[in-house]
């Protein structure tokens, strides 16, 4: 009966942590109907993290993505502005360009370089060629008719919504409902046994990097047009809150364990819980029992954010350690 009970406990405290960060977020905001809008980034951020959960399905890792959203965003800037492309027509160069960024990644982890080394290389790989595109000026003045695409809304609902929500059902089916997802579990779980089992290892691992790759190349697509230009180093860290938001949800880190659904979840915790803590900015708060009080700063954010990662991740490990035992 405890045991049932701990278990239950375990695994509905992250939806509650969720539901304060929502609730404070609808508390603070001054208008409920902005908070969509405020939600906006997030979802770039999320379709990342989407992408990102095959690869950590199998035990792989890409810390190059933001590179390569950084470096596809350039290039849709470049070919428009200096090529003198029409922009639908820079618009798939740069998707084009993740694609091929993520498909060398593949390569690299197929000749047996280590993901965490490979994307680590590539990473400032990506960063380098997009600096050099077009040096620490941004890329900027990109026509209405792009721009529309990161800051236009239906209603109140930015379109970022509208795709973050059509990426979750392609990848909740495609991990969850199909051979390819089958497959990436058995290679996480055990990628001997799955070679043995018939499974196409090598083509499976190329795949979800340039899965990766052509994801970050759309979210660019997006991210350009929110800010109607881009710099080579906005993206910087960009990455490492992508895989915060696929391993705080409870998909393991070494693989074989999580999915979709959790990604989902890490993702609304972790963006709720930075909106939430914004509102909060400038606020001094003081512990009930005790003579100590502090102000919520952009570096006490961070301080409570980082304290929260780490817990949850504890809180997961300790699950996960359950269910094996």
């Amino acid at each position: 009966m405890r045991t049932a009970w701990l278990s239950t406990a375990t695994r509905l405290l992250p939806v509650a942590i969720l539901g304060l960060m929502v609730w404070l977020v609808f508390r603070y905001a001054a208008r409920p109907s902005y908070v969509p809008q405020l939600w906006r980034p997030w979802a770039e951020i999320g379709m990342l993290a989407l992408a990102m959960t095959p690869v950590i399905l199998i035990g792989g890792i890409d810390l190059s993505i933001g590179s390569i959203v950084a470096l596809s965003g350039v290039v849709i800037g470049v070919l428009w502005r200096d090529a003198q492309l029409v922009w639908p027509i820079a618009v798939l160069g740069g998707v084009l360009t993740g694609f091929l960024a993520g498909s060398f990644n593949g390569v690299l982890a197929l000749v047996g370089i280590a993901p965490l080394v490979a994307t680590l290389a590539t990473m400032a790989l990506y960063a380098g060629i997009a600096l050099a595109l077009c040096g620490v000026q941004p890329v900027s003045g990109m026509p209405a008719g792009f721009t529309i695409l990161g800051q236009g809304s239906l209603g109140v609902i930015p379109l970022q919504l509208f795709y973050f929500a059509i990426a979750t059902i392609i990848f909740y089916v495609l991990v969850h409902h199909t051979v390819f997802g089958r497959y990436l579990y058995a290679m996480g779980d055990n990628r001997l046994a799955a070679r043995f089992a018939a499974v196409p290892v090598r083509g499976m691992e190329w795949a979800v990097y340039a899965l990766s790759g052509t994801m970050a190349g759309l979210v660019a697509v997006a991210y350009t047009a929110r800010g109607g230009g881009i710099r080579a180093d906005t993206t910087q860290g960009m990455e490492l809150v992508v895989i915060a938001c696929v391993v705080l949800g409870g998909t393991r880190v070494t693989g074989g364990a999580g999915g979709i659904p959790r990604t989902l979840l890490g993702i609304a915790i972790i963006a709720n819980l930075e909106i939430a803590l914004g509102f909060l900015g400038g606020t001094r708060l003081t512990l009930p029992g005790l003579n100590v009080s502090f102000a919520i700063d952009a570096h006490s954010r961070q301080v409570v954010i980082g304290v929260l990662m780490v817990g949850l991740a504890i809180w997961n490990e300790r699950l996960s350690q359950r269910r094996l035992s």
